[in-house]
């Protein structure tokens, strides 16, 4: 914030100055933001950019009793830029669309979950000169090995202190860290010529738990992995998902169908399927936001309600509260809020986020599930994504193996999968005890029945 300025004086001058505006207004937020950030980009195996900043301001949301939404922000934190976006904001109420579905913002909360190793200091702190060594641990990896030819990445840190007032009584204030590392590295055989890519990334709350080199490395070893690819025959065998692969077609999908305001406008293939059993027993999902040091884990959501931990799936069923809400869909829906609200920055309105989404863990290891195959699909990444209305996927294998008698041999090439996702959770016949987590993903490996592969060999 600006040197002397005082959010909470301030937020409490902008709300009884809305009290006098208009008698028309139903209910008011106060956001208030500020971060702190280092971003440096490595293109082409060297340093491109390196930048060190600071972004803070806040918002006021404003509701009239017909649910007419007025918004506006600044990053003047001031009281005369406090009048100036409030007349804004309600000009925009006045203008704005009657909402008759909008209940109200949520009420005041007297306590908050504990939740540990959210901050550190160190990343509050930072300078650039402190975080190059993260890129050029990157660049060493992809110097140091004879196939590989380029590379893009990215070291990011982020500070983040937020306060959220509204005219319910709602007052909470919170900070935050979290820094990412990433490699893009693309390598090419020598003898044959042909060229492919790998890609991880890393995000944590804790500059100490940032490992450049591990993620390089597990860059090269996924591009490496698919090099030389070969066609194969049309197949109806088992897909075993890798972690990024169960992201990717499990997930991220349910995480999509589940957002309420996807759902309660019937654009979902899960509709109309909440207290039913739509998978099989290995599919248990939860969305918790209280796990101590998580990327995805927060004291409180984007307009202060507590987060929490909550189930989605139980043995295959979906759970009739497995909706993710903010406050405007749990209105709509006459429920309490999930604590799902989600701001990108204090210049946008909430919508609705996961905190740390999970597949739960099975109690047999991945060498054992590939192990008993004889013929399988290994699939890692898709650049395809389902249709989230319908359910239905059919997506090119950008990054898979064919596995024959329990091992990974050579990887695809021109090769499909077709599957509905409704089909894909039912036949889910085992969860590998081993898992991994990409940012908010948690997600161990994945092994599927009788999956339609379609090869480019025919």
């Amino acid at each position: 914030m600006e040197q002397n300025s005082d959010p909470y004086q301030l937020a409490h001058y902008g709300l009884k100055l809305i009290g006098k505006k208009s008698s028309e207004i139903k209910c008011a937020e106060i956001f208030f933001e500020k971060n702190r950030y280092v971003n440096i980009e490595i293109e082409e195996n060297s340093i491109k950019n390196s930048e060190l900043g600071e972004d803070f301001g806040f918002s006021i949301r404003v509701i009239n009793t017909k649910g007419s939404l007025g918004f506006a922000f600044t990053n003047k934190i001031e009281k005369k830029a406090m009048e100036k976006i409030l007349d804004f904001s309600i000009k925009m109420m006045r203008a704005g669309t009657v909402d008759p579905d909008f209940r109200n913002l949520p009420d005041s909360i007297n306590k908050y979950p504990v939740i540990k190793d959210l901050f550190d200091k160190n990343i509050k702190n930072l300078q650039i000169k402190d975080s190059i060594n993260f890129v050029k641990d990157l660049i060493k990896v992809c110097e140091e090995d004879q196939l590989a030819i380029s590379q893009t990445g990215s070291f990011i840190s982020n500070y983040s202190k937020t306060y959220i007032f509204n005219s319910n009584g709602l007052e909470v204030s919170g900070k935050d860290t979290s820094c990412s590392v990433s490699s893009h590295i693309i390598v090419k055989d020598k003898i044959s010529k042909d060229t492919s890519f790998g890609y991880e990334w890393q995000s944590e709350r804790n500059l100490k738990n940032i490992n450049s080199t591990e993620t390089a490395k597990n860059a090269l070893e996924d591009a490496k992995k698919n090099l030389n690819r070969k066609k194969i025959r049309n197949m109806k065998v088992p897909l075993i998902l890798t972690p990024k692969g169960t992201i990717n077609l499990i997930l991220r999908p349910i995480a999509s169908a589940l957002n309420a305001e996807t759902f309660q406008h019937k654009r979902c293939f899960l509709f109309d399927k909440r207290d039913e059993i739509i998978g099989s027993q290995y599919l248990n999902i939860e969305d918790n936001g209280l796990i101590d040091g998580a990327i995805g884990s927060s004291i409180f959501d984007g307009e202060g309600v507590p987060c929490k931990n909550k189930k989605i799936f139980t043995e295959g069923k979906l759970l009739k509260t497995g909706l993710l809400h903010n406050s405007y869909t749990a209105g709509k829906e006459s429920v309490e809020s999930t604590g799902n609200a989600s701001r990108n920055s204090y210049s946008s309105i909430p919508s609705i986020g996961i905190s740390n989404f999970i597949m739960k863990m099975g109690d047999i290891s991945i060498k054992e599930i590939i192990g008993d195959l004889k013929e399988a699909i290994i699939l890692d990444y898709t650049g395809d994504s389902p249709n989230i209305t319908t359910g239905d996927f059919s997506g090119l294998i950008l990054h898979g193996n064919i596995i024959k008698n329990g091992e990974i041999k050579n990887p695809l090439n021109e090769t499909m999968i077709g599957i509905n996702l409704m089909d894909l959770f039912q036949k889910i016949d085992a969860v590998s005890k081993e898992m991994k987590i990409y940012g908010s993903f948690q997600a161990p490996y994945v092994k599927v029945k009788d999956v339609q592969i379609i090869g480019g060999a025919n």
